[in-house]
């Protein structure tokens, strides 16, 4: 009787029985990416069994940036982010899945310049100049201000912008 009960046991360790723990994604915000520089952040979770399988089922990820399949997002943006939706996969059987929105929000750095659209926003530094479809221009100023634009406005960042990039641009 010990024998089979020491079997079972063993069994049931092996298969992964009395876990029933769902595997939980963990990363609730990320950083902001600058359009042009290296970007890199992991993304964790907890629970389930490791390894965990990452992917983007809705949204996309910022041109230049990727999801590997061990969490990492990495790479250089060279345009504006977006929401996407990451989901996480655990090694359980069966499989335990979660799901989370993620923004990586962008920054435009000096010298740069991007066209917006329909609920796009980026974060600029002062003296940034917008023109939008109209050929409206207006030149934001200050600190921690928000200036609404159209779709398809061009956002330009001085190349002598040195201040931090705390305004945000948002086409409507």
């Amino acid at each position: 009787m010990k024998r089979i009960f020491l079997c079972l046991f063993l069994v049931a360790a092996l298969m992964g029985c009395g876990n029933s723990s769902s595997v939980t994604i963990s990363t609730t915000t990320l950083p902001a990416a600058t359009i042009g520089a290296a970007y890199s952040q992991t993304l964790t979770a907890t629970g389930g069994t490791t390894p965990y399988t990452w992917s983007v089922t809705s949204g996309t990820l910022a041109s230049g940036l990727t999801l590997s399949t061990s969490g990492v997002i990495s790479g250089t943006p060279t345009s504006v982010g977006s929401t996407f939706t990451v989901s996480v996969s655990d090694s359980s059987n069966p499989i335990s899945t979660s799901t989370q929105s993620l923004i990586i929000q962008s920054i435009l750095g000096a010298g740069q310049t991007v066209t917006l659209a329909t609920g796009q926003s980026i974060s600029v530094p002062s003296g940034t100049t917008v023109t939008d479809t109209n050929n409206n221009i207006v030149t934001v100023n200050g600190d921690n201000s928000t200036v609404n634009t159209t779709a398809g406005a061009v956002v330009s960042a001085p190349s002598t912008a040195t201040g931090t990039a705390d305004n945000t641009v948002i086409a409507q």
